[in-house]
């Protein structure tokens, strides 16, 4: 395969990795609004709890409320370790797309060396095809003037 196919190929790949750390971020950011969100709830029905126990109640509601503040607190949980997951998944794709942009710029100054090889080889190629002819014409000034 070409270097310069490989270098497209490449390009490819880091801009699919561009496509998916983007939408790895906006999962992550999505997840923390959902965390926050369903954090605030548990906020807000922990003052209602309490402000509602300061001023007595029976034991059918507290079971009540203690129903109402696990489930907020599975919730809240299951959030949590879903915007981990997002946090992780973004930190894998950050690496993966470091990696495709070191590959890229490996293959990039490869290429930029093998230009410069071909520019000294087409130099040295103009350069004896000119001293050849400097050769012939000095040769053939000399077989004139004798």
């Amino acid at each position: 395969m070409k270097l310069d196919a490989v270098r497209r190929y490449r390009a490819q790949v880091e801009d699919l990795l561009r496509m998916d750390l983007l939408h790895a971020r906006q999962n992550l950011q999505d997840a923390e609004s959902a965390y926050q969100a369903l954090d605030e709830q548990a906020r807000m029905t922990a003052e209602r709890y309490v402000a509602k126990a300061s001023s007595g109640i029976v034991l059918e509601e507290f079971l009540e409320w203690q129903v109402t503040c696990d489930a907020e607190a599975v919730l809240l949980t299951q959030a949590w370790q879903a915007e981990c997951r997002c946090r992780e998944e973004w930190h894998q794709k950050q690496q993966e797309l470091q990696l495709a942009m070191q590959e890229r710029r490996t293959l990039d100054r490869l290429a930029e060396r093998l230009r410069q090889q071909q520019r000294v080889i087409q130099y040295r190629a103009e350069q004896s095809q000119m001293d050849e002819s400097a050769r012939r014409t000095s040769g053939i000034s000399r077989s004139h003037n004798s």
